[in-house]
């Protein structure tokens, strides 16, 4: 006969937000919370349309979680803090006989602070952690050659990527002392323009923009500790 065994070790802490509005209430060891949205990207997949490739629904710069964990004490206590989160990419480029290159770039970058700092891998100097990005550019040196085209401005070529993927990163906070610790996680969108220039993520996706998308996801808090016969955490 088997015999089949659940263990379930004392002290562990498991949070869950889902897109979740900015503030949970205080964790204490054994408790969970949740806060949950459906909210998520879509792409406009109909080609031909003034925003054909355009990002919809998701959430803009947005604070996932943002909560008290009250740690245990004890050498090798460890939080690992793991948000998921799908990602959208938006990238307009169109180059004419006026403006033979065109690029951009879009990026969805979360953040993970403990007590205001960040967590690694994540450094002062690196705060955040890239889920997505993409550079796209265009050039072209065809218009001189075609007749029409640089006497009229007539021509051109604009090439259009959208993307949406699914993505989760482990952030790890070693050697954690016992008490009441201030947990935040959030994401921000960051774009450059054609010069490289920062520039406001665009929600209209029309010519020469780039913009992002994020949702749904969710962030797990678990508290833990280093197994003994390991030299804990590596960094």
């Amino acid at each position: 006969m088997q015999h089949h065994w659940k263990l379930v070790l004392p002290g562990t802490i498991v949070a869950l937000a889902m897109l979740a509005s900015p503030f949970a209430s205080a964790q204490s060891s054994g408790n969970f919370t949740a806060n949950i949205t459906t909210t998520q990207c879509t792409i406009n997949t109909t080609g031909g349309l003034p925003n054909s490739g355009g990002l919809s629904g998701g959430s803009p710069d947005h604070t996932i979680l943002d909560t008290y964990i009250k740690t245990s004490s004890g050498s090798g206590t460890t939080l690992l803090i793991r948000p998921s989160l799908v990602t959208g990419l938006f990238n307009n480029t169109e180059v004419t006989g006026a403006m033979e290159t065109s690029a951009n770039s879009a990026a969805v970058v979360v953040t993970v602070t403990l007590d205001g700092k960040p967590v690694l891998p994540a450094t002062s100097s690196t705060p955040g952690i890239i889920y997505d990005q993409r550079f796209q550019q265009l050039s072209s040196n065809v218009f001189d050659s075609i007749a029409g085209c640089s006497m009229n401005n007539t021509c051109s070529i604009d090439l259009i990527d959208s993307t949406l993927a699914a993505h989760s990163f482990d952030f790890v906070a070693p050697n954690m002392s016992a008490g009441l610790h201030h947990v935040q996680v959030s994401w921000a969108f960051k774009c450059t323009d054609s010069m490289g220039n920062d520039t406001p993520c665009t929600t209209a996706y029309t010519t020469n923009t780039a913009g992002a998308c994020a949702g749904p996801g969710e962030v797990t808090v678990t508290q833990t500790k280093a197994f003994s016969q390991s030299s804990g955490v590596q960094f």
